[in-house]
């Protein structure tokens, strides 16, 4: 069986970002860049006042001497009068500052009539003024290719026109649950040995979650034709990720299906990792297929392990797999032997130390503990068993801290 290092090391390396779109401004929010952003003008276009009060020439100020002002310029207003030798102009936040004045005064540092204004304070030379161009200059590199779109790129984006933003085009992932067992989520009843396509659910929101579009297909039966039939439709998404009938069992099919519809792009078909050793990969054409675990935990684990980290490339993402960091367990943790193990746990900050308890049930079918669980705790294979107070590592879940492979 594979490492998981090697898993994931596989399916990077057999990935690629898409092909880039163009969106609106704001729907470019948590998508990625496509080409970075260069600026094509200056930020700010002109000087401009950091304050309400009076623009002024800083050689002719003195305390306790009056100027007179010779003209009002308001925020909107060109301010494209030269200043006249000798005077100053009452001047409001982000006005144009006139050619000649070379810095604002701020009007709590002044007396004034209206018709002029004495310095009771005198500001340093060019306080209070922003320059042409010394936030942005024409040409200057500002975000780089795939990086996510935030607020604040929003902001700049805005600021120096952009109405349009190219991003990577997000995947398009087609979600099958197979099994007999499987009912609707709002399937209005239940019949002894029927329980809900809550995989399918979960897997959505985690699509969605790493920048993914979900399609949730109906329910596939424990049919061989069945399943071929249904892995046919749903590799033409870019993403393919299956529920249930990777096992061994005499009625799982998906394995054995994915590996004849796949041919020699065949990955691989069970990795060392609990929850969630029989996990398959794929790719047909130029869809990357997962067949997960049926035990919700499991499929939840390893989509998080394995096919998050997928879909975060496909989207453009340059930061793919959770960061590791160090936490101190609050209760025992069992050895591992020949699997790495990822244990829920819930997670706690005590004087800036990162704590842990596993002390839930680890049942691959015990889907409360996944949704309580704020990390995982990481177990190498052949870790003899740790008690309360040992040193750990974890991937926090509470928290999206993702680093590049």
């Amino acid at each position: 069986m594979l490492t998981p290092a090697a898993a994931l090391e596989t399916i990077l390396a057999r990935v690629a970002p898409l092909a880039a779109e163009q969106v609106p401004l704001l729907d470019a929010v948590g998508r990625v860049l496509a080409a970075p952003l260069v600026a094509d003008r200056a930020l700010p276009a002109w000087d401009n006042s950091a304050m309400d009060g009076y623009a002024v020439r800083f050689a002719e100020l003195a305390v306790g001497s009056p100027l007179p002002i010779s003209q009002t310029i308001a925020a909107g207003h060109t301010g494209d009068h030269p200043l006249a030798p000798g005077t100053v102009a009452r001047i409001f936040t982000g006005a144009a500052v006139p050619p000649g004045a070379d810095t604002v005064i701020m009007q709590e540092d002044v007396t004034a009539d209206g018709h002029s204004m004495t310095p009771t304070e005198l500001p340093r030379a060019g306080a209070n003024v922003r320059r042409q161009g010394t936030d942005v200059q024409p040409g200057q590199a500002l975000l780089p290719a795939g990086r996510g779109v935030t607020a604040g790129d929003v902001g700049l984006l805005a600021a120096l026109g952009r109405s349009v933003v190219s991003v990577v085009r997000a995947p398009v992932v087609t979600i099958l649950s197979t099994g007999d067992e499987l009912a609707a989520v709002d399937a209005p009843a239940l019949a002894r040995g029927q329980i809900r396509n809550s995989n399918a659910w979960m897997l959505a929101a985690a699509v969605r979650a790493a920048g993914g579009v979900p399609r949730i297909v109906p329910i596939v039966p424990d049919d061989r034709a069945a399943v071929d039939a249904a892995l046919a439709e749903g590799v033409q998404a870019d993403a393919l990720l299956t529920s249930g009938g990777v096992s061994v069992g005499d009625y799982d099919h998906v394995g054995h299906a994915l590996r004849a519809l796949a041919g020699d792009a065949f990955g691989f078909w069970k990795v060392a990792v609990k929850p969630g050793k029989p996990l398959a990969f794929a790719m047909v054409g130029r869809c990357a297929v997962f067949g997960l675990p049926g035990n919700p935990v499991s499929a939840g684990v390893t989509f998080e392990l394995f096919a998050a980290p997928a879909l975060r490339k496909l989207a453009g993402h340059t930061r793919l797999a959770r960061r590791r960091v160090s936490a101190v367990l609050d209760s025992a943790l069992p050895a591992a032997q020949g699997r790495e193990i990822y244990a829920r746990a819930a997670l706690r900050e005590v004087d800036g130390v990162l704590h842990v308890d596993p002390a839930r049930t680890q049942s691959s079918g015990a889907l409360s503990s996944l949704a309580a669980a704020d990390a995982l705790v990481i177990t190498p294979p052949h870790t003899p068993a740790r008690g309360a107070g040992s040193a750990v590592q974890i991937m926090r879940l509470d928290i999206e801290d993702r680093v590049a492979p």
